[in-house]
């Protein structure tokens, strides 16, 4: 199908949709929107068992999970509390997955997964499931009166990192316990 651009000009949109093409029409003169590029490694499995140290980080940086005192632990929000609870309840939801390190921040969370068989789950399917739950969970324990929820409490993806051997996996646990007193 044919359309006039205003003014007359050349068509705006043009020719038949092959079988299985997006719904979208094709726009003369629009460049293709680029596409993201992954942070992950390219044909590394993530399903595989070992060791993954992870950093997720709270929707624009902001301190949503709490505030840390000088001399204390944190105090969490409500969203600081889902994210405990939830991190608390990955064993169960995940049964080969084991909650090796973990320490919430105000503005980030950094953990130590073990994934304990081979094929079970992926990492990136963990990560998806706890930051859906944590964000419902969130919601029904904030019962805000005329307000929008925001589209999520989440930055886009997350740091992950491939733990190789024995010592850099104390590396990682050692600057996990550590970052409170960095902050």
């Amino acid at each position: 199908m044919f359309r006039a651009a205003a003014g007359g000009g050349k068509p705006v949109c043009f020719g038949q949709r092959r079988a299985g093409a997006s719904p979208a029409p094709y726009f003369r003169g629009m460049e293709p929107l680029p596409q993201r590029r992954s942070v992950r490694y390219s044909g590394y499995d993530y399903s595989g068992a070992g060791y993954y140290a992870l950093t997720i980080c709270a929707r624009d940086k902001a301190h949503l999970f709490g505030t840390l005192p000088p001399d204390g632990p944190l105090l969490p929000s409500l969203l600081g509390q889902a994210v405990l609870a939830e991190l608390a309840a990955l064993p169960t939801n995940y049964p080969t997955v084991r909650l090796d390190t973990w320490m919430v921040m105000p503005n980030h969370l950094h953990l130590i997964l073990a994934l304990t068989r081979n094929q079970a789950v992926a990492v990136s399917q963990v990560v998806g499931g706890f930051k859906s739950r944590c964000y419902r969970r969130w919601r029904q324990g904030e019962p805000a009166a005329g307000q929008a929820a925001p589209p999520s409490c989440w930055q886009r993806n997350y740091h992950e990192r491939i733990i190789r051997d024995a010592a850099e996996l104390d590396a990682h646990r050692r600057y996990i316990h550590a970052n409170p007193s960095r902050w």
